[in-house]
């Protein structure tokens, strides 16, 4: 694999799309919880989250920094009926006047950087938005799906928020692991970020 176009660029069926959105629900509860309007999400991947969330009603914009995932991001959108906008931009230079969100939202995309970077991406979506909420696979996540993920804990991603306020901090996503007699853990973490 070469890019993350490579990594989204399987098609879509409902099937995908449903098991992708059930597979986040609690994260999506989470997100439909803050009464956010204009929700931005960073990191198009399929577009899925994005595509359901402007189906609620308010007014969601995608952003993505590789034009083969927007191009990919498009066509999921057309093809579920996606009202959301999809823009290509910088995630460290958002192309966005500060408070022009209510909410930020990615999902699998801070467990690529460093602790340093991670900071100045969160540092630079709350001049964007009051509310930043992020999720990654955890450290029970079984695999590495492109390769250079940082799998951590909840005390470890706490270590790295210290520097924000952090209102909610949780792991979620119960799964069975590949072995019957292993328990059942969560394998994603979220939390919610707010300006100070």
């Amino acid at each position: 694999m070469t890019g993350w176009s490579d990594y989204y660029g399987g098609q879509v069926t409902p099937d995908l799309y449903i098991r992708n959105l059930y597979g986040q629900r609690e994260f999506l509860q989470t997100i439909i919880e803050t009464g956010a309007k204009k929700i931005l999400e960073i990191g198009a991947g399929t577009g899925t989250m994005s595509i359901f969330l402007s189906q609620l009603g308010g007014t969601v914009t995608t952003l993505d920094n590789d034009p083969k995932v927007i191009e990919q991001a498009r066509l999921v959108s057309g093809q579920f009926g996606g009202r959301n906008d999809i823009v290509e931009g910088d995630a460290f230079h958002l192309p966005f006047p500060n408070d022009s969100f209510d909410l930020i939202f990615h999902q699998g995309l801070l467990e690529h950087f460093s602790d340093e970077r991670i900071r100045e991406l969160i540092t630079e979506q709350l001049r964007v938005a009051p509310i930043v909420l992020i999720s990654v696979p955890n450290s029970f996540y079984p695999r590495k799906d492109f390769g250079d993920e940082r799998l951590m804990s909840k005390k470890q991603w706490g270590q790295i928020l210290t520097p924000f306020k952090v209102s909610l901090s949780r792991d979620y996503s119960l799964k069975i692991l590949p072995k019957w007699y292993l328990p059942r853990v969560p394998i994603q973490y979220m939390a919610k970020i707010e300006r100070r």
